[in-house]
């Protein structure tokens, strides 16, 4: 089918923080969907560094840059008095102006802010003027209550898209005549295979590996996948993440299993494929997990997943590995016996359900359709006028 017609759409993806964090989902969320929807529309990312030919500098400062200055011991209790994460809050208010700028002077037929509430709310400052009308995942789900979701109900977005029927169902709640898709995640399945170039982790096999950001007490949970690995005789963990409680991770670690069973490292986001490739499972126990891009990335590259038992996690992990009580050790434990033991296939084969591709085309017909109605609406305003 020929879609030429439709590249006459601008269409405007916006996060300040893609190119600069590559650990984040919802930055490479905002990049591999740019990459793919360039197919079908004009497409620009304002992103926080170069990521590729569609990227124009969103201006600001991004938020890991902004990281070591609020935990300064001199102003970090005073921000952290007004905000969770401040540094955060920076990276919306700096690049709140340079963004709305740049779609001022270069309109688009839709903006799809990907950076939480302070893209959605200058999203919502152009369409003010402009009319452009804003189309938003909301990559949290119902991470503490839904309090992220309502807060950006607020902004009003022209089309909400969701992971499951649950938070649909949320949104409909507070929203009833919204839109709302729901559209998995997906994953690079070029780049994350089983196959190629693998990493000596000077650790004994096998390794469990598991993906998070290293905060204590946060929803990754990442002391029960120590506890369970730990009641694995022959088994290693690798931590792969970095964080502000790096140290006690560490410290703990080397409790649980000894130093020479237990390692803590950071990779680029070039070499995550040899990384995951080079352990034998994967396990991230977190709890609230909106999606979770690891455990597809990890699936596809070939390694059986341990997971909690929650209605995400049967979606996305389906027979490519165990939903179990991560909260009880020994059960924890035994599941990663097991899927030690081969599990075959099976994960690669549940991966290709959520190709980049697919996943870019599910966003073309959604992208589509919120246009057209916006144009159709403003089309009915004018002629009552």
């Amino acid at each position: 089918m020929n879609y030429e017609w439709e590249r006459r759409y601008r269409v405007v993806l916006v996060h300040p923080s893609a190119g600069v964090n590559w650990s984040g989902g919802s930055e490479i969320f905002a990049i591999e969907l740019a990459k793919r929807l360039g197919s079908y529309f004009d497409v620009e990312l304002l992103s926080g560094a170069e990521c590729g030919s569609f990227c124009h500098l969103a201006g600001g400062i991004p938020r890991v840059h902004a990281y070591d200055m609020v935990r300064h011991p001199l102003i970090a209790p005073l921000l952290h008095r007004f905000a969770t994460h401040p540094e955060i809050v920076i990276e919306h208010l700096t690049s709140f102006l340079p963004c709305a700028l740049r779609l001022l002077r270069r309109s688009a037929d839709l903006i799809f802010p990907c950076n939480d509430y302070g893209g959605m709310a200058m999203a919502a400052f152009v369409r003010a003027i402009k009319g452009t009308p804003i189309l938003f995942t909301e990559h949290v789900g119902l991470m503490g209550g839904g309090r992220s979701l309502s807060r950006n109900l607020r902004f009003r977005p022209d089309r909400l898209v969701v992971f499951s029927e649950t938070v649909a169902a949320f949104a409909h709640s507070l929203r009833p005549s919204l839109p709302v898709s729901i559209i998995p995640n997906g994953v690079d399945l070029d780049q994350f295979t089983p196959e190629g170039t693998r990493i000596d982790f000077d650790l004994p096999k096998p390794v469990v590996l598991c993906v998070a950001g290293l905060k204590r007490n946060s929803h990754k949970r990442v002391e029960l996948a120590m506890e369970a690995v730990a009641r694995l005789p022959d088994a290693s963990l690798l931590l792969c993440g970095d964080g502000i409680d790096r140290d006690y991770f560490q410290v703990l670690g080397d409790e649980l299993l000894g130093s020479e069973r237990f390692a803590i490292r950071s990779f680029s986001y070039e070499q995550m494929p040899k990384v995951y490739r080079s352990a034998d499972a994967f396990t991230l126990p977190s709890i609230d997990e909106a999606f979770g891009l690891a455990y597809l990335e990890a699936m596809a590259s070939g390694l059986p997943v341990v997971a909690t038992d929650d209605e995400m996690r049967r979606y996305i992990v389906a027979d490519g590995g165990i939903l179990c009580d991560v909260s009880n050790p020994d059960t924890y434990a035994d599941a990663l016996t097991e899927v030690l033991s081969g599990w075959g296939q099976k994960p690669r084969l549940n991966a290709l359900r959520f190709s980049w591709d697919a996943v870019a085309l599910s966003y073309r017909d959604v992208i589509l359709e919120t246009i057209v109605q916006s144009k159709l609406e403003l089309s009915v305003q004018t002629d009552k006028i």
